[in-house]
């Protein structure tokens, strides 16, 4: 790989609807497509998609980035996965950056032999990936309607986002919704919910205890630090499964080494890419903890590399990967459409 030309451009996506999270709330999605080209006009695209809401760089530290960027690609095949980690060492802090160069770099490769990206990384994949559905902040009537329009759509694992302020209800708001949700589902729909680390300890403990008769799947970032998770651990019967804790390999082995989580949350563009979050899964898997890999709302572009890393997990898990249902329209065609309740590859 040799004489490469790297340009970018931006994108916007606007959603239907905001969304509403723990960490705000948010009405569109910012990036960059990255198209990298090597002397025979081959050409290899990668998406940059900032959130750092949730644990990434902004969207001005990329663009300051891309604009200085010099990157010298010598790819070494006999071992693929530390050669490009070499090649994109310097950019570990931006990790949207990352996913972006190393997507292109491996895109560009496939092109250029004429393989698929499965076979050069030596991985096989399921041929289907179910995916959850996520219930955003909203009151328990319209989130027994959203539950009902969603299991209508063969959806068979739901996401409840919990965590609100006091003034907008708390924990009680969250409580029912998780209730109505239950009622309107039955024992055949798994319920997963999602605070964003929006809870301290002593909240997350009575919260979580609380809600063990919804037969709750696991709970999703309740609290923040690794020291909180312990404690949590041993005061609720709640599956716990971290998040934002996650964002390279050294926080995964701490938290996989520990053992104190049941499930570990992978954003390929948050943990900086598709090879390191393949790391993160296969240390994970090793260890008895299930991986579960979600969207950070990025293009279809970038979704591709969401739902690889999805099909490579060995256990039947249901993934956050139905986000296009949020969009005004994507910047390209989604190759990875979800129907009733899963997406074929």
């Amino acid at each position: 790989m040799t004489n490469l030309e790297l340009s970018f451009s931006p994108y916007k996506i606007k959603l239907r609807t905001p969304f509403s999270t723990g960490k705000g709330i948010f009405t569109e999605r910012n990036g960059f497509i990255l198209t990298l080209k090597d002397e025979n006009r081959i050409s290899g695209t990668g998406d940059v998609s900032p959130f750092p809401e949730f644990g990434s760089e902004s969207i001005e530290e990329s663009e300051k980035a891309l604009e200085k960027l010099k990157l010298k690609i010598d790819v070494d095949y006999s071992s693929l996965h530390n050669s490009l980690n070499n090649i994109l060492n310097d950019y570990k802090a931006l990790p949207a950056l990352r996913h972006g160069l190393e997507q292109s770099i491996l895109n560009l490769i496939c092109k250029e032999r004429n393989i698929a990206l499965a076979d050069l990384l030596k991985i096989k994949l399921k041929k289907k990936v179910n995916v959850n559905a996520a219930i955003g902040f909203m009151n328990a009537e319209k989130a027994a309607a959203k539950a009902q329009e969603l299991i209508n759509k063969g959806i068979k694992t739901i996401k409840i986002k919990t965590g609100r302020d006091e003034n907008a209800g708390g924990f009680s708001l969250d409580k029912n919704v998780i209730e109505v949700v239950r009622k309107i589902a039955g024992d055949d729909i798994k319920i997963r919910i999602d605070s964003n680390g929006r809870w301290d300890l002593k909240s997350a403990i009575k919260n979580l205890n609380e809600t063990e008769i919804f037969n709750i799947e696991y709970a999703e970032q309740p609290v923040n630090s690794i020291e909180d998770f312990i404690d949590l651990k041993r005061q609720t019967n709640v599956p716990l499964a971290a998040d934002e804790s996650i964002r390279d390999i050294k926080s995964a082995e701490e938290f996989i080494n520990k053992s104190v989580v049941d499930f570990i949350i992978l954003k390929p563009m948050m943990i900086g890419g598709l090879i390191p979050t393949l790391e993160i899964i296969e240390l994970a898997e090793k260890n008895n903890i299930t991986p579960v890999i979600t969207s950070s709302f990025e293009s279809a572009v970038g979704k591709a590399n969401a739902v690889f890393a999805a099909a490579s997990v060995q256990k039947k898990i249901a993934h956050g990967l139905s986000v296009s249902q949020y969009y005004e329209s994507d910047i390209a065609v989604d190759n990875y459409p979800v129907k009733n309740g899963t997406i074929v590859l």
